[in-house]
């Protein structure tokens, strides 16, 4: 379960996918109803993987609790978002029974239910094979070379058949970029 590119966004409802990076704003797609919007930088923005659940110890990574929800309730829907609020602390106590329960609000409960779901139905709690398998290591698709390497040998992509690197030809002085100034009155907005 990968939740850095899932974000929350103040003012706007449910939870959104990091999708692209633009120049002025991150464009996000709603887990919702797949609506992409740009998330410009004056908005306050909170990655799922940045928040964690008051405890009355070590405040635990709200990933750890949505994992536990998903292994508690095998995969399916858990209490709902909108029930009472002694179903939402019973279905909470029974994953983080250390929780705070006077730090944790109502509404925050409401709303971890309700991402809950959200994160359910889109697929992002599925737990990856490496979590399946029980071995504990991220596999990037990416194989390390293990080949033996003797001190000052250099990786076999700088080697070129025993010839040494020619230096760059020297470019001619006159071909070069020349800078053009721009008079004030042809500049926009003036």
């Amino acid at each position: 379960m990968d939740l850095s590119k899932i974000i929350s966004v103040a003012g706007k409802p449910g939870l959104y996918r990091v999708v692209a990076q633009g120049r002025q704003a991150v464009i996000a797609e709603s887990l919702i109803d797949g609506k992409r919007i740009p998330v410009h930088a004056s908005l306050r923005v909170s990655s799922l993987d940045e928040i964690s659940m008051f405890t009355t110890n070590e405040d635990v990574p709200l990933k750890d609790v949505l994992e536990k929800l998903y292994a508690k309730n095998g995969g399916k829907s858990a209490a709902d978002p909108k029930g009472d609020e002694g179903s939402l602390w019973k279905a909470l106590g029974d994953v983080l029974p250390d929780m705070d329960r006077d730090r944790i609000y109502a509404s925050d409960l409401r709303k971890l239910f309700s991402w809950y779901e959200l994160l359910l139905n889109s697929g992002d709690l599925k737990p990856t094979e490496a979590q399946e398998d029980g071995a504990g290591q991220k596999d990037d698709g990416k194989q390390a070379d293990k080949s033996p390497k003797k001190s000052g040998e250099r990786p076999a992509k700088h080697k070129a058949s025993g010839q040494k690197k020619k230096p760059a030809a020297a470019k001619p002085a006159g071909s070069k970029a020349k800078s053009t100034t721009v008079r004030k009155s042809a500049q926009r907005g003036s």
